[in-house]
């Protein structure tokens, strides 16, 4: 019986070409999205020399999270891969396929609570890299990971309801890092990051994530669950690899063909009226930080910009006019270099030439890279040398719908007012943590931010507050300052997300203006001011009423 064991276990370690990973985030209102997507993932097939595993988190409590190896019953005594149904088309249910039906022990000490479903977000993706890794090693690996999104300044990735968690960008970044590190021991690599998410695709998570992987997929607005076309990735990647080792294929060539795949497939929701855009990003460090300088050169043009009226203007300008995301929290990087340079253009000011001069920078870097065939050919002439030298993290961009149509890869956090700290949301305090702003040492994204913030903000109202009413200010004022407003309201009904709701009387979903860069400091009118004159003197009133009857 040990010899079957250790027979059985050392079948089980056996290094494959492939490992895929999903990683389905769905304790959420995306549970049952998500469990159609593992059912297409399932009708696939096998392939003999892939692995493929998926992380289900059901939404309903007192069910644990599940990690299953797709199809492992049916790759047991079979010669051959099979690629979908072939000639019998069926329904394929997920009996036999589960590895892991409970949480360990080892996972037991990790939370104090009882029930089966206690990892929060960052340790439940950690569990399931490190038991891809431990129990189905391969050559080559590639993990998508798939719910909501908004990680930039919210942090609050692939949230959980139970318990209420979610990762940061940090932590993500480290979590990937890792898992890159113990496969690198044996010369394994991470291929593909797919972030089947909301608002991904921006340049803070290109960096942060830089060297962790040789690709990103991502979106900079919406992605739909149903967008990326599982079944088809997974059929178009078991017939890319085959069966044998006779003839390898380019990586590159795969990623570019998933980027299409999933691209065509979720252009149909135009039907449907909505928008979405889909970018594949190169994660090599040195293309990555290409980035650097053109964005620190931007930087410090557009703070000198700021200090003139008419520069102020121009970026203010640009911004209103430029692609923007989620409540006006992130903009397209490049189209708001284009956007300004269409403005400063022939202004003559050394100002307006400076600031053209560094968005001509950066778009140069944020070009992809040239499409096969002509193009490609023309990259080898006499500029390829330059072109590699400057060869920046885009790979494919592609976007359908009139909503997002000026999308060009990758956006940047650049809200039009300093978002406002509290125990839900500390955007600039979590900002000032990544990679994006602690290497860029010459100026970074974050000075200019503050900058921006403060040379924009509108004076606040003078209103005249009559010397009778100055001592009931003081008290209304020393209550109500600092007031907390929203900055927008979060894209998704997610706990971790959410932080205040409006009242149901309000609409729920309403919020004000969050474009308006108004002072945040209390303020009244005289009229409105009394009813805290009027409050003051109903309480004298009754004092003096208890003292009489004392």
């Amino acid at each position: 019986m040990e010899d079957k064991d250790k027979q059985k276990e050392q079948q089980d370690q056996k290094k494959q070409k492939w490992t895929l990973m999903f990683f389905f985030a769905s304790d959420n209102s995306l549970s049952a999205s998500m469990l159609y997507q593992l059912k297409s993932i399932k009708t696939a097939g096998f392939n003999l020399r892939t692995n493929v595993l998926v992380h289900f988190d059901p939404h309903e409590r007192g069910i644990p999270s599940m990690i299953f190896e797709i199809n492992r019953t049916e790759k047991k005594g079979k010669r051959k891969s099979r690629v979908g149904d072939e000639q019998d088309p069926r329904v394929r249910d997920l009996a036999g396929d589960q590895v892991e039906p409970e949480i360990t022990e080892d996972q037991r000490r990790l939370n104090s609570a009882s029930e089966a479903d206690d990892l929060p977000a960052e340790e439940a993706l950690k569990h399931f890299l490190d038991y891809s890794r431990k129990n189905y090693p391969a050559e080559k690996y590639m993990l998508f990971l798939v719910g909501h999104g908004l990680v930039v300044g919210r942090d609050a990735f692939l949230p959980d309801d139970n318990p209420n968690s979610g990762i940061s960008l940090v932590e993500l970044g480290n979590i990937l890092r890792n898992f890159c590190w113990e496969i690198g021991i044996k010369d394994e690599t991470l291929e593909l990051v797919g972030m089947h998410s909301c608002s991904m695709s921006a340049v803070e998570v290109a960096y942060q994530l830089k060297g962790t992987a040789s690709y990103m997929m991502a979106s900079e607005g919406l992605s739909f669950v149903g967008a990326w076309p599982y079944r088809q990735m997974v059929q178009k990647i078991f017939c890319a690899i085959g069966d044998t080792n006779a003839k390898s294929f380019e990586v590159s060539t795969l990623m570019k063909r998933l980027h299409e795949l999933c691209l065509h497939n979720s252009t149909d929701f135009i039907f449907a009226g909505y928008s979405s855009d889909l970018c594949l990003c190169s994660l090599e460090p040195k293309r990555v930080e290409a980035l650097s300088k053109p964005i620190e050169r931007l930087s410090k043009a557009l703070q000198a910009g700021l200090e003139d009226a008419r520069g102020e203007e121009l970026i203010q300008l640009a911004h209103l006019e430029s692609q923007s995301y989620f409540q006006e929290l992130y903009t397209d990087l490049n189209d708001f270099c284009l956007c300004l340079m269409d403005k400063c253009e022939g202004a003559g000011d050394p100002v307006y030439t400076e600031m053209y001069e560094a968005c001509e920078d950066v778009t140069e870097i944020l070009k992809p890279e040239p499409e096969e065939g002509k193009d490609s050919k023309k990259a080898k002439g006499k500029d390829s040398d330059k072109s590699k030298r400057r060869r920046g993290p885009i790979v494919q961009a592609d976007f359908f719908g009139p909503d997002c149509q000026f999308s060009y890869g990758l956006s940047i956090y650049f809200p039009w007012a300093r978002p406002v700290e509290d125990a839900n949301e500390h955007f600039i305090r979590n900002y000032q943590t990544y990679d994006f702003v602690t290497e860029l040492g010459g100026a970074s994204w974050l000075e200019f931010l503050e900058a921006y913030f403060e040379t924009t903000q509108r004076d606040q109202r003078k209103i005249r507050i009559p010397a009778e009413l100055q001592e009931t200010l003081k008290r209304a004022t020393a209550m109500f300052n600092p007031m907390a407003f929203r900055t927008g309201t979060p894209a998704h009904p997610v706990s971790a997300l959410t932080g205040k709701d409006s009242p149901a009387d309000a609409g729920g979903e309403f919020s004000y203006s969050f474009i308006k860069n108004y002072p945040r400091k209390f303020a009244i009118t005289p009229r409105a001011l009394k009813v805290f004159e009027e409050d003051e003197k109903g309480q004298k009133k009754d004092n003096k009423s208890k003292n009489k009857k004392k």
